[in-house]
C-alpha cells in the first residue's frame, strides 16, 4: 500500500521490545509495521507504556516523490543484506551510515553514537518488512554484545527440561521438535536459531531467535489435524512433499495445539537427529563428552558447514557482530559448558511422529536414570 499524501500526517505508535539486558524501542507510523513485529518476535516481552530503551527506531512511509525516496544515494558499496540476494547500496557519512534499498524503495539511516535507526518507505509493506527485521537485528545484536553465541539447534521446553535439537539443515531437527510438541506437549522455543550464554555459574542460557518456521509438507501430511496448513495444490502433488511452508509464530499452537511460546530455556539435553525414511527401529546413544566438544567446535555449534560456509552473515549488516577473537571466546565458553553440563544423545530414527515421541521419550528416561 502506498501512502496517500492528502490523508493527512499520521498518529505514531511506539513499541518497546526487550529480552534479557537488550531493548529497542520502535516508533512507527503504520499500525501494521507494530503488529507484525510484535507477532512474529514472539520471544521480546513488549509494552507501550514510555520506558528506556537502549536503541531507537523510527520508521515513517513518505510520499513516492519524496526527496529521500526519489533522488536515493548512487555511490558507495553495495551489500548483501538479505535472502534471495537482496542488496542494499552503502555509504558512510561521518559517523552515519545510510543504507538504499532499491528492491523496497527504503531508506535506512543508522548512527551508532546515537543507538537511533531512521527508516524512510515508500510503502506500507516495506515498513511492515524492515520492522520486524531491523529490531530483531538490533536485539540480537546486543545480546550477541553481552556474550551470546548463534547455535543452529531447534528448542523446547518440556516438563521444564530445556531441550535442544541441533544439527544442519536437513538433519530432522523441525520435523522431531514438532513430533515432541504435537505428542509429548511443551513450549516452544525456536525450530531453527538459539543464542546461548554461558552465565556466572557455569551453567546456560538459551534466547530464541524469533522467526518463522519452516516446515516440510512431507512433516504436515504426517499429521491429519496438520493437513489443513498445506495449500490445495500442493496435497495431490508427489514433488510438493519435498516444499517448505513458513508457519508464523501464531500460528504455531496449529501445529501442537498444547504447546505454548517462551522466550528461553536453560539446556538440560541435546539431541543429533539423523532422520531417514530406511532408518529401521529407532535408536539413541549417548555420546561421550570429548566427541561433543569436537563437533560442537569444529561446527561452530553447526552453524558452519564446510561446503557453504557461515550461515548468519546477512543477519548483521545493521549492527556488526563482536570482534572475532571476542565470539570465538565466547563460543569457546559456550562449547565447554554443553559439552561439560548437558547430555548429548545421537538419534537415528524415521521420520514419523510415533517413532519419534517413543524414540525422544526413551532419550528422557535414559537422562532421568544416567542423573540419579
Amino acid at each position: 500500500m502506498i501512502h496517500d499524501p492528502d490523508a493527512g500526517p499520521r498518529e505514531r505508535h511506539t513499541t518497546w521490545f526487550d529480552l534479557a539486558d537488550a531493548s529497542v524501542a520502535l516508533t512507527t507510523t503504520v499500525r501494521a509495521a507494530s503488529r507484525a513485529a510484535q507477532d512474529t518476535l514472539y520471544a521480546y516481552r513488549t509494552t507501550s507504556t514510555d520506558r528506556h530503551a537502549a536503541w531507537h527506531v523510527d520508521i515513517t512511509v513518505v510520499e513516492p516523490c519524496h526527496s529521500l525516496i526519489d533522488a536515493p544515494p548512487e555511490v558507495g558499496d553495495i551489500r548483501e543484506i538479505g535472502p534471495s540476494a537482496l542488496a542494499a547500496r552503502h555509504i558512510t557519512e561521518g559517523g552515519r551510515e545510510v543504507f538504499w534499498i532499491d528492491r523496497h524503495r527504503t531508506l535506512v539511516g543508522h548512527d551508532p553514537t546515537k543507538r537511533a535507526t531512521t527508516v524512510h518507505c515508500a510503502t506500507e509493506e516495506a515498513a511492515t518488512y524492515f520492522a520486524v527485521r531491523l529490531v530483531r537485528q538490533l536485539m540480537t545484536a546486543q545480546l550477541l554484545a553481552a556474550g551470546a553465541v548463534y547455535t543452529h539447534t531447534a528448542a523446547l521446553v518440556h516438563h521444564e527440561r530445556g531441550i535442544l535439537i541441533a544439527g544442519h539443515p536437513g538433519a530432522g531437527k523441525t520435523t522431531t521438535l514438532i513430533a515432541v510438541l504435537h505428542r509429548l506437549g511443551g513450549a516452544f522455543v525456536t525450530s531453527d536459531r538459539l543464542l546461548l550464554a554461558a552465565d556466572r555459574n557455569g551453567g546456560l542460557r538459551g534466547y530464541a531467535w524469533p522467526a518463522h518456521l519452516r516446515v516440510g509438507v512431507g512433516t504436515l501430511h504426517a499429521y491429519p489435524d496438520l493437513t489443513g496448513l498445506v495449500p490445495t495444490g500442493l496435497h495431490a502433488d508427489p514433488a510438493g512433499l519435498h516444499a517448505k511452508l513458513s508457519i508464523e509464530p501464531p500460528d504455531v499452537p496449529r501445529l501442537a495445539p498444547a504447546a505454548t511460546l517462551t522466550a528461553c530455556c536453560r539446556p538440560s539435553m541435546m539431541i543429533w537427529p539423523k532422520l531417514s525414511p530406511t532408518a529401521g527401529s529407532p535408536r539413541h546413544e549417548r555420546i561421550p563428552t570429548g566427541t561433543v566438544h569436537a563437533t560442537l567446535t569444529d561446527t561452530q555449534l553447526f552453524m558452519h558447514r564446510p561446503t557453504v560456509g557461515a550461515s548468519s552473515h546477512v543477519n548483521h549488516w545493521l549492527a556488526p557482530t563482536p570482534p572475532a577473537h571476542t565470539t570465538q571466546t565466547n563460543r569457546r565458553a559456550v562449547v565447554a559448558a554443553l559439552a561439560r553440563t548437558v547430555p548429548c544423545y545421537a538419534l537415528v530414527a524415521r521420520p514419523d511422529p510415533a517413532t519419534l515421541a517413543e524414540a525422544v521419550t526413551a532419550i528422557l528416561h535414559d537422562a532421568e536414570a544416567a542423573s540419579r
